[in-house]
């Protein structure tokens, strides 16, 4: 078994036994790994503060090469992004994110990017609004993990600089106003969605924390995203349900504030 070292942000955790743990991580040199870290459950406390979800590591594992699970031997922590818990949006939001990762890369499978965009978000969700880096996170996984279409060109005729454009959640393509009777599903697509969805995927985290997003334009591309990922993962997420209750229960506290 190899010794390995790196960087790494707990995504989720579980019991395992008695007094053991599952951790889930997305590393920054390996990408997602599982390990099980012994002995460290105390009595009464079954998720130990150092493998919070959200929670910047230093971790050593012995990397098992016949097995996904690993056993973590050290575990310290760099940061823990407490500032995430201290607004139920944000916290929601921030569980959006991790299980988005979770669900969209493999074991063993590395991109730096995404733990970048983790990092970006943490530091961030604090101070910025909520759903803009959200929409920045999901086109940049959704582009990393090589599954955001080109928006270029209709994928029926190859037409380039288009004025109008439909999306297709089940091909997971665009197409022009032409081509778009080989997709009865498709969806127009307001130009304010694609020139965000462009600009994300063109800017790093500095300029993309600057773009002003409409609140339509946010919706929209939410409910694309959303349709999207629940097509290629065969259910919704989770977390993204939590959220939806979350912003629900906001309105109605605002509206009856107002009133």
């Amino acid at each position: 078994m190899a010794i390995q070292k790196t960087e790494a942000f707990v995504l989720r955790s579980q019991p395992f036994r008695s007094s053991s743990l599952i951790v889930t991580t997305f590393s920054r040199s390996f990408g997602k790994i599982k390990g099980i870290a012994k002995g460290v459950r105390r009595e009464g406390t079954p998720h130990p503060s150092t493998f919070e979800p959200f929670t910047l590591l230093e971790i050593v594992f012995y990397e098992k090469i016949r097995s996904e699970l690993h056993l973590l031997s050290e575990a310290s922590v760099l940061k823990t992004f407490e500032s995430l818990r201290g607004d139920l949006e944000i916290l929601a939001t921030a569980y959006y994110l991790v299980e988005m990762v979770d669900q969209l890369t493999e074991p063993h499978d590395p991109h730096e990017p995404v733990f970048e965009l983790l990092h970006f978000a943490f530091q961030f969700l604090p101070s910025l609004p909520p759903s803009l880096i959200a929409r920045f996170f999901e086109v940049r996984i959704l582009n990393e993990v090589g599954l955001l279409p080109h928006f270029s060109s209709c994928v029926g005729c190859g037409q380039t600089h288009l004025e109008r454009i439909y999306f297709s959640v089940k091909q997971g393509a665009v197409f022009c106003p032409k081509c778009r009777q080989k997709s009865t599903e498709a969806r127009l697509l307001t130009g304010d969605v694609v020139e965000a969805i462009l600009f994300f995927m063109e800017h790093g985290f500095t300029e993309s924390a600057q773009y002003p997003l409409g609140v339509n334009t946010n919706r929209e591309m939410e409910d694309l995203v959303g349709r999207f990922l629940t097509d290629r993962l065969g259910r919704w997420l989770v977390t993204k349900k939590f959220l939806n209750q979350v912003r629900s229960i906001k309105a109605f506290e605002a509206r009856s504030e107002a009133t």
